[in-house]
């Protein structure tokens, strides 16, 4: 059993070498709206309505980088109530895992770790279902700290179950959610029980070379590939469902005629995948397209 038992992967969080740059990409491009900026530490978050953000970035010059440069800076799972994420906590704890940062955001409490690679980790519940009153804008408030279980924590479930989608028309891109993480993994074996034995996620399919692990709601949350020759530790790439086949080869062709360069040209199957100004790789797959395909693109099939 795992330590929690999250819902789903619900975000990523990225560091940009330029915010605004960045920001206005993931709107235009990606298609995600602007919920609010902080400017005191150079992030910004973005969603379409299926929660907070899907998106979340921090400039590589804001004193919460820790890296220096442009990545991946964590991933994020939703757990069901308040509760559930400190039972997990507790649980986590008493079998000598150590978590360095736990905090109150306001609208959700959230605890930070890292796997085996060092690829950081947040465990969250929301605290309110008016995130879009309580975050808009510019925020300025503080990031104080928690210490989970107090004060005692709600059982209440305060994610939306059936959330507004806003759909960005302009954008070249439609997502109804960012709906996959695919990590490359120098320690395949310790990742894999980190997932499910730690994060609490379920093994869904696995082979030698690969796992695809799912949250509570049955998704496809997180891919793991083990490390070979081209593919280097760390983040491969997010995933962005789209509706349909039909809407995504639609915005496959206004990408080509804004001059994007498409890593991968396949609506009906693995998708479209194209680079972030700072290279990180996002694809978008269609709800209805086909299954499994040759090697060469299971990365983006799974």
């Amino acid at each position: 059993m795992g330590c929690w038992r999250p819902r789903r992967f619900a975000h990523a969080n990225l560091y940009v070498s330029d915010l605004d740059r960045s920001m206005d990409f993931y709107k235009t491009v990606v298609g995600l709206e602007e919920v609010y900026r902080r400017p005191a530490v150079k992030a910004g978050f973005l969603s379409n309505g299926n929660t907070h953000h899907d998106i979340g970035m921090v400039e590589i010059t804001s004193p919460l980088c820790k890296t220096g440069k442009a990545g991946l800076n964590h991933l994020a799972f939703e757990t069901d109530t308040e509760a559930d994420l400190v039972d997990g906590y507790r649980r986590a704890v008493e079998r000598g895992h150590r978590f360095p940062r736990t905090v109150d955001h306001d609208i959700t409490r959230s605890i930070y770790g890292a796997d085996p690679d060092g690829n950081a980790i947040e465990m969250y519940a929301d605290t309110t279902k008016n995130w879009r009153t309580q975050r808009a804008g510019i925020v300025t408030k503080p990031t104080p700290a928690w210490t989970p279980g107090t004060p005692e924590p709600s059982r209440e479930r305060l994610y939306h179950e059936a959330p507004e989608i806003r759909r960005v028309e302009e954008a070249v891109f439609h997502p109804r959610r960012i709906s996959q993480a695919v990590l490359v993994a120098r320690n395949f074996d310790d990742l894999l029980a980190y997932y499910t034995d730690v994060v609490g996620l379920a093994p869904k399919e696995r082979a030698a070379d690969i796992a695809v692990l799912s949250g509570a709601v049955g998704g496809r949350d997180v891919v793991l590939l083990r490390a070979s020759e081209g593919r280097t530790p760390g983040l491969h790439h997010l995933r962005f469902d789209v509706d349909s086949a039909a809407d995504l080869a639609r915005s496959a062709a206004r990408a080509r005629a804004a001059g994007l360069a498409l890593e991968r040209d396949a609506p009906d199957a693995e998708g479209v995948v194209l680079r972030d100004p700072d290279g990180i790789r996002l694809q978008f797959r269609a709800l209805d397209a086909k299954g499994l395909g040759e090697a060469a693109v299971r990365p983006y099939l799974m």
